[in-house]
This record gives structure tokens, sequence and C-alpha cells, in this order.
């Protein structure tokens, strides 16, 4: 990937604002920075009496970077012929970054609402909306990470979701293969993680049926909820719910940070399987420090 300080609409670094090409885009791109002082010369379009082989040999003679330079030339070429393509391979992909907190919060709560509904989305927003200042951020990120926990139904939106994107990208009989890891069918491997297996195609069929079940997360209809792992899960949410509801009331400046750090202590709860129960527990062990912190009285040092 290159790296273009230059304001251009072809994909962001999420982190700095930069500019992100990938190999195509960026020779495509400059296949479009040079095409006025190239324009009516030039085997790009046709302007020179030697034969595509005889130039691939003559690049090849060079003997630097060959290859890179033959596949520069007819990304180049081609840009060239199909222009209305080229420029559509090089057209803005990607969604707005949300820039200031109240839209990160407005992006979440919209996530929220498609995952489960908008009563869901208005627990988040209410529940961050109770807490100011810096804490307010972090809340705002792991009170996010604990709610939308990748069950099976989400797993099954998720994918529909990915299936519509390729549809839309891609022409002809598109066949996808789905590596997943199903509670009653994959094996563990030696490490003691679920392999994941090559799925028939007929389980894509499922997938409708599956993400319409996400109204029953939560119920005793939620069929996948009684594992362990869901049900820590929801264990989770109400145990934030209620240290929060704690810590904001009585958050000192002595004990921001440590505040600050169970808020955004979600973040660390990730993977699936045993690797989340894993990480589950070493959170678990981080929480009780950081409530002891917390909870450690207030010390006024005479003058």
């Amino acid at each position: 990937m290159t790296r273009q300080d230059i304001s251009l609409n072809d994909r962001y670094d999420l982190t700095k604002s930069q500019v992100l090409l990938n190999g195509t885009q960026a020779l495509v791109r400059l296949m479009f920075m040079k095409k006025g002082a190239r324009c009516g010369s030039g085997a790009e379009h046709g302007g020179v009496p030697v034969s595509l082989d005889a130039i691939h040999r003559e690049i090849e003679l060079n003997g630097t970077a060959a290859a890179r330079n033959i596949e520069a030339f007819e990304v180049e070429r081609w840009a060239y012929l199909h222009p209305n393509a080229a420029a559509k391979a090089i057209s803005p992909n990607v969604v707005e970054i949300p820039k200031t907190a109240e839209e990160r919060i407005a992006f979440r709560a919209q996530d929220l609402r498609e995952y489960q509904n908008a009563a869901y989305a208005k627990r988040y927003t209410d529940f961050v909306d109770q807490v100011e200042g810096d804490l307010r951020d972090a809340v705002a990120v792991g009170y996010h990470m604990l709610l939308s926990y990748k069950d099976e139904d989400e797993v099954a939106r998720l994918l529909l979701n990915t299936r519509k994107q390729a549809e839309a990208a891609f022409k002809g009989d598109l066949k996808l293969t789905y590596h997943l890891a199903p509670p009653l069918l994959a094996r563990r491997g030696p490490d003691g993680r679920p392999k994941k297996i090559a799925m028939p195609q007929i389980t894509a069929k499922l997938f409708p049926l599956l993400a319409r079940m996400k109204r029953m997360r939560g119920t005793g209809w939620d069929v996948f909820g009684r594992t362990v792992e869901r049900r820590m899960e929801r264990v989770l949410i109400v145990e934030y719910e209620r240290d929060l509801a704690m810590v904001r009331d009585a958050v000192r400046p002595d004990t921001q940070e440590a505040a600050i750090a169970l808020a955004r202590l979600p973040l660390d709860i990730r993977g699936f399987g045993p690797v989340k129960m894993a990480n589950a527990q070493k959170a678990a062990k981080r929480r009780e420090e950081l409530l002891a912190v917390i909870h450690t009285p207030h010390r006024i040092v005479a003058a």
C-alpha cells in the first residue's frame, strides 16, 4: 500500500486520515496524472508500432522489477483504453468517518438498531447520555462492544450483508464458501479451539431465518442463548451497567484514569469460544483491580 498526503477520495486511514491506495489504484491514478502529457503518443493507446510481446520482452531484458513494470504497463494501457471502467475503479467506495463524539455515538446507535431494534439502540444512548467528559467517550465504546456481541443470529446477518455486497461488485454466477465453526458440528483442535469447516452450499439458505431470529435474542426462545458463552455475555452487560452507574457519580480526579480504564475494559474481551472465555477471565481480574482503586478513600494531605 502507498500513502499519499494529498486530498483524494479513494480510501482513508481511519487513525491518521491519510489516503490509502492499493497498488492498482495507485497505478491507475498515476496514469490519469500523466495522461495529458502522454496523449497522442506511447504504447498506452497503440501509438507505438511494436507488438505487446516485444514490449514485454524489452521490459524483461531491462531486468529491473520486470514483473511489476509489466503489470504497471498493462494497467496503464487498460486504463487508457477503458477510461470509464478506470474511473469507476478509483471512485470512492468508503463510508464517511464519524468525526465528533456525537457522530460516533450516533453511528454506534445505528449499528445497534440494525443489530437488534430501535429500543436496543435507545438503551445504549440513554446510558451513554448519563456520563460526561472523557468517561463518556470511553463508555460509548465499551458499552457498544458488550451490547453487540456476535451470536449466531448476528453472524448470519453479517454474512447476508457480505453476499449482497459481493453480488453488487461481481457479475455472473456467484459462489461463496462459508467456513464456520457450528457449536454442535465443529471439532476442537489441539489448542482446544473449535476448528472451522467449509459448510455445504445449502447452509446459506438458513441465513435469512437465523438473521430474523434476532428478535428472540435474550428471551426464553433464544435457542443459541443458553450456552455458557451467551449467558456470560448477558451477565457482562448487566455487570457493566451496574459498575458504571456507580462510577459515574463517584469518580474523582485521582480515580479518573481507573474509571476510564474500567469503561474501556470490554475492548479486551475479544474473540469467540474458548478465546473469549479466557479473555473474559483476564478482564474480570483487571476489573477487580480497577474497582479497588476507584473505591480507595480519598486522602487529603494536610498543608
